[in-house]
């Protein structure tokens, strides 16, 4: 049983309310998952960069799709390919995650 009634603004995901599309619902892991996978195309590649196996990826995967609400990837047997809505998250994912490796590599030690 829930503690809580949710309001219209949060859907249940994982059995937590969450809100819904604030920056603190979505999980870095899972965007992180995301920005490899789009990158390979590949969930076997993804898993091997972030060191957790394929079946983690696409836990992590439909997660995400299940919060943001909407599909990213495509997927047809061993086939896949981004959606629309994955087209338009990958590049801006790659970006913002390319900022914070370069702002990290630039920290002075001390």
């Amino acid at each position: 049983m829930w503690p809580m009634k949710p309001s219209e603004d949060s859907r249940i995901v994982m059995n937590e309310w969450i809100p819904k599309r604030t920056i603190g619902s979505i999980p870095l892991n899972g965007l992180r998952t995301f920005e490899v996978v789009a990158r390979y195309m590949s969930l076997k590649r993804a898993a091997e960069e972030l060191n957790v196996t394929p079946s983690a990826v696409s836990h992590r995967l439909r997660v995400l799709e299940r919060i943001l609400g909407c599909k990213l990837i495509q997927r047809q047997g061993s086939e896949m390919c981004l959606t629309e809505n994955g087209r338009m998250l990958a590049p801006a994912l790659a970006e913002g995650f390319g900022t914070i490796v370069s702002a990290v590599g630039n920290l002075r030690p001390g």
